[in-house]
C-alpha cells in the first residue's frame, strides 16, 4: 500500500517509506526511476534526502510532489508544509507549521494521539496534575484539584488535561474510583519533543520568576553561579548535570507522604561569545 503523506510529520521518512512501498510492488522501480518522473537531474538525489544529507529547496519541492504522484491540492499543500516544518530550524516558527499541520491532519481526524503528545509536555499544568494523581486522591477534575494548581488554570483546562492523560494511556482509575498514574509511558517523536519542550522550559521559568516574586525563602531554593568552561569539557558538565537530576528524581520517588509539587529547573547556557 501506498502511504499517505498526511499520516507523516517528517517528509523524509514519508519519502522513505514510499520508496519502499513502491519497490515492493515493482522490483524494478529505482531512485533513476523516481527522478526521472521529478525531473531530476541526480539519479541519487532521493537518497540523499532521505539520508539527511541535502535538504529540499522551492525548486525541487515542485518535483518530489510531482515525481510522488501528488495530485490534489491538499496533498500538495500538505507536502509543502511538512517539508518547511521538517527543515526549519527556530523553534517559534517550527512551532507555527506544526499548528498548521495539525489543522490540516484534524480534518482527516488523524491529530488525536500526535496533538495529545504535544499538549501533555508543552502545557505545565498537565505534568503537574499528572503527578499530582500519584500523591492525591481525585475522581476527576474538581475545585480542589483547581485550588492545588498554582497559576490561572480553569476547570475547562483541568478537564482537557485528564482527556490527554486518558488519550496517551497515562493514567487509570483505581478501585476506589480515584485517577491514578497507570504503567503507560510516553513515546512521541523528536520533533514533537523538542517543540513541546521548548514551550515545556519557557513555561517553568516564568513561573520560577513568579515563585522568586511570591513564595518566602524558606519554601523556595534559587542558587547561581557563573562560570569559566572548555568547550572540550562541556558534554562532561552537561552529563554530570543529568546524573544530579536522576539522583535528585530518585530520591524524591522513594519519599512517602507527599502532600505538594515542586518543579526543580537547571538551566546551563552560555553568556558570552567564545574567546579565538
Amino acid at each position: 500500500m501506498i502511504p499517505e503523506v498526511c499520516d507523516y510529520l517528517d517528509y523524509r521518512e514519508y519519502l522513505r517509506d514510499y520508496y519502499e512501498a513502491r519497490k515492493a510492488i515493482k522490483s524494478d522501480y529505482s531512485y533513476r526511476v523516481f527522478t526521472n518522473r521529478g525531473d531530476l537531474k541526480s539519479p541519487s538525489h532521493l537518497k540523499m534526502i532521505i539520508d539527511g544529507k541535502r535538504n529540499l529547496t522551492s525548486k525541487t519541492v515542485p518535483k518530489y510532489i510531482k515525481a510522488l504522484g501528488l495530485t490534489s491540492k491538499k496533498e500538495k499543500n500538505f507536502f509543502e508544509l511538512l517539508v518547511e516544518y521538517s527543515q526549519e530550524k527556530d523553534l517559534d516558527t517550527k512551532k507555527n507549521f506544526f499548528h498548521q499541520l495539525m489543522e490540516e491532519k484534524k480534518k482527516k481526524g488523524l491529530t488525536l494521539i500526535e496533538n495529545a503528545q504535544f499538549q501533555f509536555i508543552a502545557n505545565w499544568h498537565n505534568v503537574v496534575i499528572y503527578v499530582l494523581l500519584d500523591i492525591g486522591n481525585f475522581p476527576g477534575p474538581n475545585e480542589e484539584l483547581l485550588r492545588l494548581l498554582r497559576g490561572d488554570v480553569s476547570m475547562k483546562m483541568a478537564k482537557e488535561s485528564f482527556v490527554i492523560l486518558q488519550t496517551l494511556g497515562l493514567i487509570e482509575k483505581n478501585a476506589e474510583g480515584n485517577w491514578k498514574q497507570s504503567s503507560g509511558a510516553l513515546s512521541t517523536s523528536e520533533d514533537i519533543k523538542d517543540i513541546a519542550l521548548y514551550e515545556y522550559h519557557s513555561s517553568m521559568i516564568k513561573l520560577g520568576l513568579t515563585s522568586l516574586r511570591k513564595d518566602p525563602i524558606k519554601e523556595r531554593e534559587f542558587n547561581g553561579v557563573t562560570l569559566p568552561i572548555s568547550k572540550e569539557k562541556l558534554p562532561l558538565l552537561k552529563e554530570k548535570i543529568r546524573q544530579f537530576r536522576k539522583e535528585i528524581n530518585e530520591y524524591t520517588s522513594s519519599m512517602e507522604d507527599c502532600t505538594q509539587v515542586y518543579q526543580m529547573n537547571i538551566q546551563l547556557f552560555p553568556l558570552t561569545e567564545e574567546i579565538q
